[in-house]
């Protein structure tokens, strides 16, 4: 059976839900109309409510005419009838504050609320995630540190400033991070967090297998099934590791629970997954490494050399292989991945047999079907119990989500 309903890529599962994003008084006020932008784009509803401060820095005529709602920023020009902060913090799902200034953090630390934003924040009954930006001196004083632990342990979630360039020109932490790393908290915030307390290890691209100092022997595998199955696990609340051949583009996910290692050949992959394996919940070998390699590497081999040139072959470890036979703690969940050109379903289950996965993820190589490069796919799932899915075709992360549902399943039975 296949899945219509598939999601086009992350950003779509904050569609339909509910936004209050709070801008207050910093430089990086500005930078929030991006990201007002960015939650509208992805389908979201948005209200933005500001502090006297923010206005300084945008206008709330901005935030008005993106969101074609009313911008808030005065306690006192509520409608009679309505009690404003109340009302709009049962309308949100979720509250983000982009930017959050050292005042502001320190305002919501102690339950100060002396503004319609600070009452907003205090009346939120649901998640709330800041986002601060300020000076490096005022990030790394300690008061303001003292502020953000106090705010996490009570449940916010606070995200913590990349290094850059800030106005004032020095180098250091307090830079707002950017309007995509806010929605992708947002989305992982609002999410189903079956994965919560789990460690999953994703394998993802092809290896380069050195001929001569500049060539390789690779193939047409770009990473990005493995990405968007790292992304989803990542959301699902997962801690999740990827291990990506040269072939993955750089992904800007790395960091909060999500960790980038990069290898180059399949012996280097094979090593990595060795060294995280033993604390890992579910593995996940996505990748596509070179089942070949040369057995000698020479220097950089001259056009008339080639027929004094002998490529000579052999085979590179077999990661699947080396797991089946160190064996698996029994609440490992091992899922393998089959492209094949002929025979796939059979050619997958057999695989499955012989590396003892527990799952194996088929999908088609060559052909107008191929996966290889495209930005959909279709996949079948076939699992140890015989049982069969048919997933897609579809936008490839809305395939690893719904494959992560079915894993799901597994992992709680």
């Amino acid at each position: 059976m296949s899945n219509p309903g598939l999601y086009a890529d992350w950003p779509s599962l904050l569609k339909d839900r509910r936004l209050l994003l709070i801008v207050t008084g910093g430089v990086a006020a500005f930078r929030a109309v991006d990201l007002a932008r960015r939650y509208l784009r992805a389908g979201a509803q948005v209200r933005v409510a500001m502090t006297e401060a923010g206005t300084r820095f945008v206008t709330p005529l901005t935030f008005e005419a993106l969101t074609h709602q009313s911008c808030v920023w005065d306690m006192w020009s509520r409608p009679q009838a309505e009690i404003g902060h109340v009302a709009w913090s049962e309308w949100a799902e979720a509250v983000v504050v982009a930017p959050a200034t050292a005042n502001f953090l320190a305002k919501c630390a102690q339950g100060l609320a002396d503004d319609f934003a600070s009452c907003l924040m205090l009346a939120h009954e649901g998640p709330k995630l800041m986002a601060p930006a300020m000076n490096t001196g005022m990030w790394l004083n300690p008061a303001t540190q003292a502020n953000v632990r106090l705010l996490m342990e009570r449940g916010l979630e606070v995200m913590v400033p990349p290094c850059g360039r800030l106005a004032s020109g020095r180098i250091g932490p307090g830079r707002l991070p950017h309007p995509k790393a806010i929605l992708r908290r947002t989305a992982w915030l609002l999410g189903p967090k079956p994965l919560k307390d789990k460690v999953v290890v994703v394998t993802a691209g092809a290896t380069w297998e050195s001929w001569d100092d500049i060539r390789y022997l690779s193939n047409r595998s770009s990473g990005q099934m493995g990405l968007a199955l790292a992304q989803a696990a990542w959301l699902m609340g997962a801690r999740v590791i990827l291990i990506a051949g040269p072939s993955l583009e750089e992904p800007r996910w790395s960091g909060e629970g999500f960790d980038l290692i990069r290898v180059e050949t399949t012996q280097r992959m094979l090593e990595a997954v060795l060294k995280s394996f033993p604390s890992v919940d579910v593995l996940v070998m996505s990748a596509a490494p070179a089942d070949f390699r040369p057995r000698r590497v020479a220097g950089k081999i001259k056009k008339d050399q080639l027929d004094q040139t002998s490529l000579v072959l052999e085979q590179t470890p077999d990661i699947l292989k080396t797991l089946s036979q160190r064996g698996q703690a029994p609440h490992q969940l091992v899922v393998g991945f089959a492209a094949e050109s002929e025979e796939l379903l059979p050619r997958a289950r057999a695989k499955l047999v012989d590396k003892g996965l527990d799952f194996i993820v088929a999908n088609q190589a060559g052909g107008p079907r191929s996966a290889f490069g495209a930005p959909d796919t279709q996949v079948w799932l076939l699992s140890r119990d015989g049982e069969e899915l048919e997933i897609g075709p579809g936008p490839k992360f809305g395939v690893a989500w719904a494959l992560w549902e079915k894993l799901v399943e597994k992992i709680n039975s």
